[in-house]
């Protein structure tokens, strides 16, 4: 049975993860004050601005924060702000039981499909394809 997560609401909170190239904060700031229009509210995870050679941090690094901001039950949202290969490298370093337990809305694109299918696949998750 797939579960889809409930609707975001007025203050509703997004978590912004990076599961593989650091963010464009030009890009993020354009995407806060579109956010802070629909009355929602975006969480940074610690370091979310690091970088490690062409990604945002090394691969335990980039998975804690997913999960951090997954297990965080104040959030709502996951949004995934920048694709690319290093995505389907957090895959074996995620807890899907602990993802199945606490479903969210989950978003993003291009290589970020890799986690849509293993959210769908280990954790009976729907997720949504999105910038």
């Amino acid at each position: 049975m797939l579960y889809k997560p409930a609707p975001l609401k007025k203050g509703s909170k997004i978590g912004v993860v990076a599961p593989a190239k650091p963010i464009d904060m030009a890009i993020l700031d354009y995407a806060k004050a579109c956010v802070d229009k629909l009355s929602y509210e975006l969480i940074y995870p610690k370091n979310y601005n690091a970088s490690y050679g062409y990604l945002a941090g090394n691969d335990s690094e980039r998975a804690g924060a997913f999960m951090d901001l997954w297990l965080d039950d104040s959030i709502d949202a996951i949004w995934c702000f920048a694709g690319g290969y290093g995505s389907m490298r957090l895959l074996d370093k995620l807890d899907f039981e602990k993802i199945k337990q606490n479903p969210k809305i989950f978003i993003g694109m291009s290589d970020i499909t890799a986690l849509h299918i293993a959210l769908l696949q280990k954790a009976s998750l729907v997720t949504y394809l999105g910038p």
